[in-house]
């Protein structure tokens, strides 16, 4: 059967272009594909059923065979408006095929309710179809849930080359289900065809009343579906499947980095239900691009996440038993507003065992958490003066959720303070609590740092955290994190003093069956015909930053291990000799011990020659 189009003009009384939901995105720092992710997830996880409480969610991408393709172009979208996007659709067919994306969840209601948006439908019927694929905005009687604006969906459209995806659903209807297929484009203008003038809206259907196309109904939805490798529910089941036609090339070059840059964002956005917190995950996630399986979110695996979510775990035991206590990492602060005295929600951060600076932009942040658990933004705070990056997580109090909704942008990306709803002349809860989570670590900052006692550490070396090693630091006269400086011009001076400057990040190895961790540094300055005499000492540093003053009890000390330069092993001896001038660089090599950070210190001292 082949679809007929339907293009919505303007009335009488005017319209709404079709670029209306794509525009009220607006500007935003978010990638298309964590768009994508947070829009979809979201919808998904808004229409879970009751009886399980949690869905399956994938994202599929495949190339059509030619038979699919045929379908597509000649029996859905047989016809093509004129000055749209969805225009140039066979322009996007490459030797008779043509790639799509398919987002697809279970565990859902489905997109169900009335077909028409001028039919009210039954008393507290749903209306999630006319919602989703009839209307821009959402109506104010759906609450909350997790979105408030109900416009991020055209960032779907926004996601096809020529604005165009196929809807297909599985939904309840008088206890039956009933499968629902209906294309939709979006992101287009409004143009003029011959005396009339229209939105850019269009819908691919059956013919209904008053010209109007109506979604393609049972059996025959169905089996178009599965004829287009749609991923779809059992008979008996309820969800939905959006094909997304000629996927943008936003950032990425090919199907697997699109579909491995929404698993990303599923990471990065909503790691808090891929944890199994005692019955298993709330979301079931799967990932694949042309049939390879791509790995979906596990948080507590991944080197940066796992920090969120173990604090994430302990928040919300704390949450459900105001009693619990964990074990001197986890540090609860709730936080509050004094006028109403009234609590805004827990914050929660671990001081890890085996701290490790990661080299990720979420260090030094605090992921920050409203119902229904999405990551909504990470927030940056102070680092720590011992160089231990800070990974936290503030959970928003249920009766603050819609304070802190309602201040969000239509991306859902942002606490914005400024849009928080609060009565006159009354404190603003989101602007509190911001400050409140800042000056939390600020305070922290300024303890550690007078716990330093002094010691240089805005030179701690940054470990990778592939090998799980521990924060290591490098410290001492010239031994900054310093770029190397520009070669000198013949004739220029060499600097007289001597000095010993860090000139790369820290890295761990294996050398000989132990974990070692390597300081690379260059020499500059002294008298030419003298020599250079380098001493590297490793201490433990103390969760507060400074140094141990005596060795802990049982534990595992650092070993000077050997000086290497770019030709290989040097010394075994702690001091390095060096000739003026030198213009090589060294590394020192320590074992890092597995349950201990450490601090090397390096000091030159100029030995100047006899005949000098």
């Amino acid at each position: 059967m082949t679809l007929s189009l339907y293009r919505q003009q303007y009335g009488p009384d005017g319209g709404l272009d079709a670029r209306s939901a794509d525009n009220a995105i607006g500007r935003t720092s978010l990638g298309l594909w964590d768009l994508v992710l947070r829009e979809s997830l979201q919808n998904s996880w808004d229409a879970r059923t009751e009886k399980t409480g949690r869905i399956s969610y994938s994202v599929d991408e495949y190339e059509m065979t030619q038979e699919q393709t045929r379908i597509l172009t000649h029996e859905v979208f047989a016809q093509l408006p004129p000055h749209c996007k969805s225009s140039d659709l066979n322009k996007h067919i490459f030797d008779h095929r043509m790639r799509v994306l398919v987002i697809s969840d279970t565990g859902t209601r489905g997109l169900g309710g009335p077909i028409r948006a001028d039919v009210s439908g039954k008393s507290g019927e749903r209306r999630d179809f006319v919602d989703f694929v009839r209307n821009l905005g959402r109506s104010t009687a759906k609450g909350l849930e997790g979105g408030t604006y109900g416009l991020g969906k055209g960032v779907l459209y926004r996601a096809s080359q020529i604005g165009l995806c196929l809807i297909y659903s599985q939904a309840r209807d008088h206890g039956l289900i009933e499968p629902r297929i209906i294309g939709v484009s979006g992101g287009d203008g409004d143009y003029d065809d011959g005396d009339s003038r229209y939105t850019g809206r269009n819908w691919w259907g059956v013919p209904g009343t008053g010209g109007i196309v109506d979604p393609l109904t049972g059996s025959a939805a169905r089996e178009l579906a599965v004829r287009l490798g749609m991923r779809v529910p059992s008979e008996d089941d309820t969800g939905t499947s959006i094909m997304v036609v000629a996927p943008d090339f936003a950032g990425v070059t090919n199907g697997r980095e699109r579909v491995a840059a929404i698993a990303d964002a599923a990471m990065k956005w909503a790691w808090p239900h891929a944890i199994d917190t005692g019955s298993g995950p709330n979301i079931q996630f799967g990932f694949s691009a042309d049939s390879l399986s791509i790995p979906g979110p596990q948080p507590l695996n991944h080197p940066v996440y796992r920090e969120f979510a173990t604090a994430y775990i302990e928040g919300r035991k704390r949450i459900m038993d105001p009693n619990y206590e964990s074990d001197w990492q986890t540090t609860y602060t709730p936080i509050r507003s004094k006028r109403p005295n009234r609590g805004l929600g827990l914050l929660t951060h671990r001081v890890s065992q085996n701290p490790v600076a990661t080299g990720s932009e979420l260090e030094n942040a605090v992921a920050l958490l409203r119902d229904p658990r999405m990551v909504v933004k990470y927030l940056p705070v102070s680092a720590q003066p011992n160089g231990v990056p800070v990974f936290g997580v503030f959970i928003s109090a249920p009766e603050m959720n819609e304070a802190f909704a309602k201040s969000e942008p239509v991306t859902h990306d942002d606490w914005v303070y400024q849009q928080a709803v609060a009565a006159k002349n009354s404190p603003n809860p989101v602007r509190i609590a911001l400050d409140r989570i800042r000056e939390t670590f600020r305070e922290l900052s300024i303890q550690g740092a007078k716990a330093g006692n002094g010691v240089a550490s805005r030179g701690a070396s940054r470990v990778a955290a592939a090998l799980g090693g521990l924060l290591s630091g490098f410290s001492g006269t010239g031994a900054e994190n310093q770029p190397l400086a520009e070669p000198s011009n013949p004739g220029t001076k060499r600097p007289r003093k001597a000095a010993v400057r860090q000139v790369a990040q820290a890295s761990l190895d294996l050398q000989d069956g132990e974990v070692v961790a390597k300081y690379r540094f260059a020499l500059t300055g002294g008298r030419p015909g003298n020599s250079l005499a380098v001493r590297v000492v490793a201490r433990v540093v103390t969760e507060s930053g400074g140094n141990e003053a005596a060795s802990p009890m049982n534990a595992e000390l650092p070993r000077f291990a050997g000086w290497m330069s770019g030709t290989g092993s040097l010394s075994s001896q702690e001091v390095l000799t060096v000739p003026v001038p030198c213009d090589d660089e060294f590394t020192a090599v320590f074992t890092q011990p597995a349950d201990a950070a450490i601090r090397v210190t390096a000091t030159v001292e100029e030995l100047e020659f006899a005949g000098n």
